[in-house]
């Protein structure tokens, strides 16, 4: 279990922002660490077996690293042999930070598995509805499944397809029903990332409020992967329930790279931690209960009933002569009720407290 009481679990991506060092992969970990994050995940890939030679580089990535490379050529040259992961899994254990990965292939889920024997997963938006990595996830380890360039039903199916259960029953595009009981079980082990696909989000598309139809359709813990530019989605994500918030890392967002210009700089990212940190302080545990700050000023706030004028003993009490002022120190006028018609068994000077 991840989730602690009332506090959001952050993830520094870096993804495939050490450019392919494994000197500034480390330099990323050790910012992360002292920016606040709770982990730090990268991507697992064998370029061979994640995308054909001749793959065009998506909009995005083009913008963001020259159009001189496709596809193919310019993730050949972010990738790292499975020999690095060891040592970075290694050097996130000796910086007291959690080390998650993403693996984007078979190959590569095998080799996190059963190799690097990483006790947290995060399945990649591009790869939810692939079965062949599906099928052979690990059901004790702790899963992450981000969302992007999918609807919530296909999420759904997704999950089913994992655990080998039916604890979602859909019909078309639509969730008619859920299994409340398997649920309880898996959602401490198991979450989901409202995520949008692109590099970096515009604003108009981040759809945050997502985030509440999900944790209602899924019942699952819910979090976000934040692509926007800035700190601001990721604060609104929180202040709608998101439990978990990933956001990449870069140490300079002007980088060459597919994801530096979507990443925070170090500055950034440790502010982000801060705000989400306050953000937790402000939203509380949402008991109904009055707050300890609010105890001594009761009696000055709130109001008792007290003669609006002189009042003779045996006179009868109406709204006429009676009425509610400050401080709280007799009876609370939500009691006026048992007043209204009675007669006054004393004398009252105006504003005396009514008994």
């Amino acid at each position: 279990m991840i989730l602690k009481k009332n506090k959001v679990f952050i993830i520094a991506e870096i993804g495939v922002n050490h450019n392919g060092s494994i000197k500034l992969a480390k330099k990323l970990i050790i910012k992360a660490k002292q920016s606040g994050a709770d982990a730090v995940k990268f991507q697992n890939f064998i370029t061979d077996n994640l995308v054909t030679k001749k793959a065009r580089k998506a909009d995005y990535q083009k913008i963001n690293t020259g159009n001189n490379k496709n596809q193919y050529e310019m993730l050949k040259s972010l990738e790292l042999s499975f020999d690095k992961y060891f040592i970075l899994k290694k050097f996130c254990k000796l910086n007291n930070i959690i080390f998650i990965t993403s693996p984007f292939d078979e190959t590569s889920l095998d080799f996190v598995q059963k190799k690097l024997n990483c006790n947290f997963i995060k399945i990649p938006s591009g790869e939810i509805n692939n079965y062949f990595i599906l099928d052979k996830l690990k059901k004790t380890n702790t899963i992450i499944m981000s969302s992007g360039m999918h609807l919530i039903v296909d999420i759904a199916r997704s999950v089913n397809r994992i655990f080998k259960k039916k604890i979602y029953y859909i019909n078309k595009k639509k969730i008619i029903k859920k299994n409340i009981e398997i649920i309880k079980k898996i959602k401490n082990n198991f979450f989901v990332l409202h995520c949008v696909t692109d590099y970096p989000v515009q604003n108009k598309y981040a759809n945050i409020k997502r985030i509440i139809k999900m944790q209602n359709e899924l019942g699952l813990h819910i979090g976000y992967s934040d692509h926007t530019k800035g700190i601001l989605a990721s604060l609104v994500a929180v202040s709608l329930g998101a439990r978990i918030i990933e956001k990449h890392l870069t140490l300079n967002t002007k980088m060459r790279g597919p994801d530096h210009n979507a990443s925070l700089d170090p500055i950034n990212f440790k502010n982000m931690c801060k705000k989400i940190r306050e953000v937790e302080l402000l939203l509380g545990e949402g008991k109904n209960e009055i707050q300890n700050c609010e105890l001594s000023n009761i009696k000055i706030a709130k109001k008792s009933i007290v003669a609006k004028t002189d009042i003779k003993a045996g006179e009868i009490i109406t709204r006429r002569n009676i009425t509610a002022k400050r401080p709280y120190n007799g009876v609370s006028p939500e009691f006026v009720d048992f007043f209204i018609n009675t007669k006054a068994k004393k004398n009252y000077k105006k504003d005396e407290v009514i008994k």
